[in-house]
């Protein structure tokens, strides 16, 4: 009997999805002024939506299941985005007088066109963004980085994040594989998460300078925050 290394993220998503528009709504009379759709009804209205696809296509006998994976899928989420983040910035400082570095680096490491979706919780963003970064990263891009004050072991790091990440590749395809769904429920998921993903992207750059509201809108953080309110269970076997 071996452990599967595939798990549904579809559940963790919902849950997620739900504290967001629960905070979302609290503050729905501040946020108005921002899109003319905003308003305390939509903010209701999806509400309504996400507790309805949850009882509906999520029934309550698989929120359990591959908690302790899911928990090590976050924390690796986690993990990676911040090193990946961390090293971005970096770049920007250490080679301000090389831009035509910077540029082909973000090119080739997949950061121009991943990097703005997987920061807003996209997590096959997320996963192509360590798979691009791991095929792309040539001995000659690695030595010029180091040659300012960038680690090396911060390099390394986020290379290694796809060795881990890849025996999970199924977690990252998050509607399709989640088992459970139907077609109907993969559809009706995929487009409460895009949704929500669209509010945190605009609200968390409105409470930009208010850590305690950004973070009630920053996907990857209420997900993590998850890990305390989830039970914990075991593998599932096949």
């Amino acid at each position: 009997m071996e452990t599967k290394k595939n798990c549904s993220l579809a559940n963790a998503t919902i849950l997620a999805s739900q504290k967001i528009a629960q905070s979302f709504s609290e503050n729905i009379f501040e946020l108005a002024h921002i899109r003319t759709d905003w308003t305390p009804e939509y903010a209701r209205q999806l509400r309504e939506r996400i507790k309805s696809a949850k009882a509906n296509y999520l029934p309550n006998e698989i929120y359990c299941r591959n908690v302790a994976k899911q928990h090590y899928i976050h924390e690796l989420m986690t993990s990676s985005l911040i090193n990946i983040s961390v090293l971005r910035e970096l770049i920007k400082v250490e080679f301000r007088d090389d831009p035509r570095f910077q540029k082909q680096v973000f090119e080739e490491l997949g950061y121009n066109d991943l990097y703005s979706e997987a920061k807003n919780g996209d997590y096959r963003s997320l996963f192509f963004l360590t798979k691009l970064f791991h095929e792309n990263m040539t001995p000659d891009i690695r030595e010029k980085l180091i040659s300012r004050t960038i680690p090396i072991s911060l390099i390394d790091r986020v290379t290694a994040y796809h060795h881990e990440m890849k025996d999970y590749v199924a977690c990252f395809d998050l509607i399709n594989g989640s088992m459970k769904l139907s077609e109907e429920g993969k559809k009706v998921i995929g487009d409460i998460f895009s949704e929500i993903k669209d509010i945190c992207r605009v609200v968390s750059t409105y409470y930009m300078l208010n850590s305690v509201k950004r973070d009630q809108f920053s996907f990857f953080r209420v997900m993590h925050n998850l890990n305390h309110s989830i039970p914990e269970t075991i593998y599932d076997k096949i």
